[in-house]
């Protein structure tokens, strides 16, 4: 009798159901074809903003902070559309694979935008390694993991306060709470003394879509997690109300094979 009265209602709602379960993926390819057209448009203007910027840096006097302001736009831009024209390439490309960075050079980038973009009352030190290192991944998605970690800190952050950035090599033993192997990775560490998270806030900061921020899209901290994962890496944070946050990207150490190529 049991299963009589429960196949009953199957029955009468697979209807329903596979109309809800078509109408969702109805809106689902809408919001892709959407997504689509809007990413395609907006890299048409940032394609004009890398143009004028271009044109601008050339016309203003050499080595002037007007240049240098120009010079970082154009930068910024540039970067912008080769994260968009991966965007449009989804699904029609294969994904970047992992290249030999160099750390410095990337962390150098981060500093010229972070600096621009967070307070002017906020300290920020980038520490360059006193050696080359290099760690797999992919230049940009580094450079705007790192930049990602940076703005979070400086959101965090009162005046007065600081945000430190630095790159070690370390050896790691296996490890379970990050889920990598043994073996050797590139910590790549922003360190801030701003407010600090408690442990609930601490234990779902990077999950996606979850934010303090009344303005904020809570894809910041999964999207540097997602990054760390695809180059065989992963994101450990630290925090604690009243002292700060550290957030630290593990990254594997590129073969010295690659690296000598990469240099």
């Amino acid at each position: 009798m049991r299963s009589l009265v429960s196949m009953q209602p199957q029955s009468q709602t697979a209807a329903p159901a596979n109309e809800g379960q078509a109408s969702a993926a109805e809106r689902l390819d809408a919001l892709r074809r959407m997504s689509g057209a809007l990413t395609h448009d907006f890299n048409n203007l940032l394609g004009v903003i890398v143009s004028a910027n271009e044109r601008l840096a050339a016309e203003l006097e050499e080595g002037s902070e007007a240049q240098r302001l120009a010079l970082l736009a154009l930068e910024a831009a540039e970067r912008g559309a080769e994260l968009l024209r991966r965007t449009l390439a989804l699904g029609h490309e294969p994904a970047p694979q992992p290249d030999p960075i160099d750390c410095a050079q990337a962390m150098q980038a981060v500093r010229r935008m972070a600096r621009q973009a967070i307070a002017a009352d906020v300290r920020v030190k980038v520490c360059l390694p006193p050696q080359p290192l290099h760690c797999r991944g992919d230049r940009t998605g580094l450079e705007m993991a790192l930049l990602n970690l940076c703005l979070n800190a400086g959101h965090a952050t009162p005046a007065g306060g600081s945000i430190n950035v630095d790159a070690r090599q370390v050896r790691l033993d296996r490890s379970d709470r990050l889920g990598l192997t043994a073996g050797d990775y590139i910590a790549l560490t922003v360190r801030d003394t701003g407010s600090g998270m408690s442990p609930e806030i601490l234990a779902r900061a990077a999950d996606p879509l979850f934010t303090t921020k009344a303005t904020g899209t809570g894809l910041g901290l999964s999207s540097v997690r997602d990054f760390a994962a695809a180059a065989g890496g992963a994101l450990s944070l630290w925090s604690r109300e009243g002292h700060g946050t550290t957030a630290t990207l593990y990254l594997p150490v590129a073969e010295a094979a690659q690296s000598a190529a990469a240099a």
